[in-house]
Parts: C-alpha cells; sequence; structure tokens
C-alpha cells in the first residue's frame, strides 16, 4: 500500500490540481457552480461538535490535544511541530448519534508507533499494525450507528506520533479528498460564501501573517480558524466566489501576503467580497473594544491623524472612522496586488454596519469623502444584516409552533411597514455604492419556547416567511444577501436554529426548499415608493413612512440653515430630469441647496415669494439621473420667515 501523503503535501497537491483544473490552465467559468448570484450563505463554525461533515478527515475538525484518560481537557504538551511528545487523546466527534452518517469504519494512519484505543466511547479499534520501513501505523476505528462520541487515547508512544489522519467511511484513505460529497453538494446551490464563521473572525487574535493557522497546523479547528488555503481549496473545487473577514488586528503585512496569496492560487474568475473583521460596531465582541482602543491610541499618538481630520475626538466617532479607514488601506493594498481593473469587477470591499443604525456607516462614508475623496473610489458596497425574529417575545416560554410564526410574520411585515431599509439604501445610493446583506433570515436566538422555535423552523409554513422575507428584502432595492447559514446543525439548544437542516441527509426542510425556490427565479425588481417620472409628498422623506406623523410634517415645515431631507427616488433610465419644488415662501431670501448622489447640482436655489397658504412651483431645475435608485438632498442655505415644501415632482 502506497504511504499516504502528509497534510501539508495534500493540501498543496489539492491546491494545485483546483487552482488549475488538472492541467495548466485555471478553471474556466464553464467549470463553475450555475447557481445565481443574488442569494449567497455563510458556513459555520469547524467543530468536532458540528452537524455538518465537512472535511474527510476528522483531525481538520478535532479539539487539542489533551491527556490520553481526558482528551476533553485540551492539557497536552506539544512540541515546536505542532504535535504532542508524548502521550495524548483527542476529541474527534461529538453528538455524532444526532445526524446521519458517523456510523462505520474510519481509516486511522500515524506517523510512529503506539497504542490507540477509543475514550469514553463504545468504538473499537481494531486492526492496528505498524509498518517499520515506512515507520507508519494503520488501524481502522469502528463507529457504531448508536454511539454519540469519538475520542482516542494514543499511549506508549516512544518518541511521538505525528501526521495523524482519521478518514471518513466509503473515502480512499490513501487518495482522500479534503471535503465530503454530502458537504459540497450541499453548498453547489450557492454562488457566494461567507467564511466569517470558518475564519473564527469574533474575537479573533492573530495580527500577523507569521501567527496566522497554516496548512501545517495542527487542530486548528480550536484555533484561529481555517487555514486561508482552506478557503481556497473549497471555492476552486466549486467554483465559489468567496466573502472573506480579515481579522481585527491584521497588520499591512498580512493583508499584502493573503491577497497576494488569493491572487496566486483563486481561480481568476472568483469574486473576492473584502470586509475587515465582522460586526464591529457590536459591542458583545472583542473586536469593537480593540478597534476602539486602536482608533484613541492613534490620535493620542498624532493629533494630525486623518481619524481627527476636523478636530472632532469622541471615541465613538474616532472608532466608526477608524473601520472606514482600515477597509480604505485593505482596499489599496488589494489594488496594488490585483490592479486598477479588479476592482470591484473581482475584489469587492464592503463596510459592515448595523441595519438599524445607518449612522454607523454613514459616519465612516462621510470620513472618507470629506479625507480621501469619493467612497466609490474604495467601496464596492455597504452591508447590514436584516433578520427577522420573534420581536418582544424572542424569549417567552410557553409560546406554540403557531405564535412563533406568526411573531416571525409579523417581524417581516413590520420591517417593510417602517422602511428602515430605506435610509440604508439611500445611504448606498448617495455615495454610489450597492446594499447587501452579509447576514440574514430567521432568529430564534435565546431561551424559551426552544421545542416550538425548533418545530416552527421546521414547519412547511417557514419555507413561505422565508421567501417572503427574501422577496420583501429585493423589493426595497436589497442586493446580494448571506444567508445565516448553510448546513446542518442542533436546534434544541438556546443558541438558535440557525442552519438550513438538522441533517444533511435531510435536503428538503423548509428552509433548503426556500433557498432553491429564491435561487430558481430571478429576483423581483425594486420598487420605490418615490418612483419618477411623477410627484410625491414631501413628507415622503427618507425614513418617513406613511401616515405622515406630526413630527414629520414639522419637520418640512422649519428646516432652518444647515437642516435638511434626503429623498429616495426611483428613475427608469439614466439622464437628465427636471426638478420642480412646490413650496410656499413668505418673503424672498429662502434658498435651498440641491445634491443628488453626493454632487451639488444647484448651489443656492432662491424659492420664490408666494405667501402663506399659497403653494408655487419653482422653475425647474436640472438633475443627473442614474438608472434604479439616486438620492436627492435638499439643504436649507439660508431662511428669511420660513417655507413649507410641500411636493416634489422629477420629470
Amino acid at each position: 500500500m502506497p504511504q499516504p501523503m502528509n497534510r501539508l503535501l495534500l493540501l498543496a497537491a489539492t491546491l494545485l490540481l483546483l487552482s488549475c483544473g488538472g492541467g495548466a490552465a485555471p478553471l474556466t467559468s464553464a467549470a463553475r457552480v450555475g447557481a445565481p448570484s443574488h442569494l449567497g450563505a455563510n458556513l459555520q463554525r469547524i467543530t468536532d461538535w458540528s452537524f455538518t461533515p465537512v472535511y474527510v478527515d476528522l483531525m481538520y475538525q478535532a479539539r487539542k490535544f489533551g491527556s490520553a484518560k481526558t482528551p476533553w481537557d485540551e492539557a497536552e504538551v506539544l512540541g515546536s511541530d505542532g504535535w504532542p511528545v508524548g502521550d495524548f487523546g483527542v476529541v474527534l466527534l461529538v453528538g455524532a448519534s444526532k445526524y446521519a452518517g458517523n456510523a462505520g469504519s474510519y481509516s486511522l494512519s500515524f506517523e510512529g508507533q503506539a497504542k490507540v484505543a477509543a475514550v469514553a466511547s463504545s468504538a473499537k479499534v481494531i486492526e492496528l499494525r505498524y509498518d517499520a520501513s515506512r515507520k507508519r501505523s494503520s488501524a481502522q476505528v469502528l463507529m457504531p450507528a448508536n454511539e454519540d462520541q469519538l475520542m482516542l487515547a494514543f499511549t506508549e508512544t516512544g518518541p511521538g506520533i505525528k501526521n495523524v489522519q482519521l478518514i471518513r467511511p466509503g473515502y480512499d484513505a490513501d487518495n482522500a479528498p479534503l471535503f465530503t460529497s454530502v458537504f459540497l453538494e450541499h453548498i453547489k446551490r450557492f454562488k457566494t460564501l461567507r467564511f466569517m464563521e470558518w475564519l473564527r473572525t469574533n474575537n479573533n487574535p492573530v495580527s500577523t501573517w507569521q501567527s496566522r493557522v497554516a496548512p501545517q497546523t495542527t487542530h486548528f479547528a480550536s484555533r484561529s480558524g481555517v487555514p486561508w488555503e482552506h478557503v481556497i481549496a473549497l471555492a476552486n473545487q466549486n467554483g465559489h466566489d468567496i466573502w472573506i473577514n480579515i481579522p481585527i488586528a491584521a497588520d499591512d503585512d498580512y493583508v499584502l501576503q493573503l491577497a497576494r496569496l488569493l491572487k496566486q492560487t483563486l481561480n481568476a474568475d472568483a469574486k473576492v467580497y473584502v470586509e475587515y473583521s465582522n460586526e464591529i460596531w457590536n459591542g458583545g465582541f472583542e473586536q469593537y473594544n480593540t478597534n476602539r482602543a486602536m482608533a484613541i491610541a492613534q490620535v493620542q499618538a498624532n493629533p494630525a491623524s486623518v481619524l481627527a481630520y476636523d478636530g472632532k475626538t469622541t471615541a465613538a466617532l474616532l472608532a466608526v472612522r477608524r473601520v472606514a479607514l482600515r477597509l480604505k488601506e485593505f482596499s489599496d493594498i488589494f489594488r496594488s496586488v490585483y490592479g486598477e481593473g479588479a476592482m470591484f469587477s473581482t475584489i469587492r470591499p464592503v463596510l459592515g454596519f448595523q441595519v438599524v443604525q445607518y449612522m454607523s456607516a454613514k459616519y465612516g462614508l462621510d470620513f472618507i469623502d470629506a479625507v480621501y475623496g469619493s467612497p466609490s473610489r474604495y467601496f464596492y458596497a455597504i452591508a447590514g444584516a436584516p433578520y427577522f425574529d420573534l420581536g418582544e417575545q424572542q424569549t417567552v416560554d410557553g409560546l406554540s409552533t403557531e405564535q412563533v410564526l406568526q411573531a416571525m410574520d409579523t417581524s417581516i411585515k413590520r420591517a417593510s411597514i417602517v422602511p428602515l431599509l430605506e435610509a440604508d439604501l439611500a445611504l448606498a445610493s448617495w455615495y454610489g455604492l450597492k446594499f447587501l446583506a452579509y447576514e440574514g433570515g430567521p432568529a430564534t436566538f435565546g431561551p424559551g419556547s426552544l421545542a416550538a422555535k425548533k418545530a416552527a423552523n421546521l414547519d412547511p409554513r417557514m419555507h413561505d416567511l422565508c421567501v417572503d422575507h427574501l422577496r420583501r428584502w429585493y423589493q426595497q432595492g436589497g442586493d446580494m444577501l448571506m444567508w445565516f447559514m448553510a448546513g446542518a446543525g442542533n436546534w434544541d439548544t438556546r443558541y438558535g436554529a440557525w442552519e438550513l437542516t438538522t441533517d444533511l441527509s435531510l435536503p428538503a426542510t423548509s428552509k433548503i426548499r426556500c433557498m432553491d425556490t429564491v435561487l430558481a427565479a430571478p429576483p423581483p425588481s425594486a420598487s420605490g415608493r418615490n418612483q419618477i417620472p411623477g410627484s410625491f409628498d414631501a413628507l415622503a422623506f427618507v425614513g418617513n413612512p406613511a401616515p405622515y406623523s406630526a413630527a414629520s410634517v414639522s419637520r418640512v415645515r422649519h428646516l432652518h440653515p444647515g437642516a435638511g431631507l434626503d429623498y429616495l427616488v426611483q428613475a427608469p433610465a439614466s439622464g437628465d430630469y427636471a426638478l420642480v419644488i412646490r413650496a410656499e415662501a413668505r418673503q424672498s431670501g429662502n434658498a435651498l441647496e440641491v445634491a443628488v448622489n453626493a454632487k451639488v447640482v444647484m448651489p443656492s436655489f432662491e424659492l420664490v415669494k408666494t405667501g402663506w397658504g399659497n403653494p408655487t412651483d419653482n422653475a425647474p431645475i436640472s438633475v443627473p439621473l442614474k438608472q434604479g435608485f439616486n438620492t436627492l438632498r435638499l439643504t436649507t442655505r439660508s431662511e428669511n420667515q420660513g417655507f413649507i415644501l410641500s411636493s416634489l415632482s422629477i420629470r
């Protein structure tokens, strides 16, 4: 029997094969998955307790090495090569009986000689042999169908054990692929995959390229995420576009080396969405504190820092600006590696923000615009996470399945009635960016009514809720949405039923059927409320839903100097249009600045004197609009006894 390749050689061969299609040329577009691009998915974290069998070799999902008798303590001393220096144990599978495909005979092999036995498991190690000529041992590990976990103890190890492999049943141990066929089949429906969880982005401490998880690293599932080479190998094998998350503390050299690696080994036609960390606005993650501290330190070390270009030094503002600055710097680095022509066609930097608080993106974009010029020079899109949930009943106990489904339906409908997304889309269109979703879907996170939450996710009606959620997202102007998340998971805990199924052997769950329904047809056309050519009420400004409140009526009557309103308008085609403002002005001297998509088209436009109670059309103003959504901004420049906006007409 030929000697199996070690982990590093196997991965190198896999990367070469997958990036070259088995020959000298990169994979062509014809070899790529044919999934539409409007719906992608997040991949879940690699762990021994995951219900998604990603790797053929279980060592890739193992925990850190532990003691031989108690492998779960992860306390074994490692040598400089990352392998134990003496006897050790390892946790490989937990919760295995809860999903199909884990029973059978696993092929075990390792460099060196040792006794091997199962720990806290009914699994059996048989046919253990040592080949002295190859200095390699092999065995079969029999996993019963009803066994919940697999842990192995290696004792009498002599000089030490290295290059352990445990190959799943049904695969050739001498020529095992990197990923399981059931996993590849499940994810091939998605064109784009987001690797935030794979890369252990949240609370990730890695700062240098030398300290990253390398392909030869052992038990990397317990460290700082999978190697970048595995991300590339998966993308190359199935032909995916990738959405990557760069660690919060990564230095410039880290980003440069990553860009070079992607340029050299990733399929040339793969798109790369680049995001800085994950949810840096979220105080629940360590990256929030890290970024905030870095922003403060940068200004303290250099009071002339661009972060404080306007003299403002509040910590919250500096932190938001630093996120945008760092992503801009990433964009510059990728541009230096890929070239100008690849920006936004191949390399797509994305600024993440909180959907319900668009200011977390606005302050960053305004900063980039003021200091470096248009953000569209550096960024491809902004992105939020439009989930639907149970609202005030999120953690209530005693709910029925019907009540859970009804609460979720209410959440979906409320998102349309209260147009939070309109403000996000207006910000994106103002700066010429796309509006994406880095995550989205049903959120059942939290304690309370766990059985009902699980039943609701399995209920046939969940298909319709998910389809409705996605349909409304696209209709409100959202672009690609990255579902959270693909794969199978345990839905019996307080941590949420995020995944598409509880078992990849169940390929027709409600959420999987939703994915296939939405992917089977083009997304519905976006439909904004201020469509042109036509007229609309001056009260139809961004974030002000009908029926209009008394406060919003007062707002259009009291636009003092410096105050303004944004209007999201949808044009059928690009071109020059005529804007007519209908208003009441008691006296002369009331002037507005008119801007469209971050460009001033009329610095000072004086409204005609009409007197109160006599709304009148003003002279037309030529405004250039692009096809689709545009953001029109009216800002008061001077005021003389006030004016009242009535309506706007664009033809």
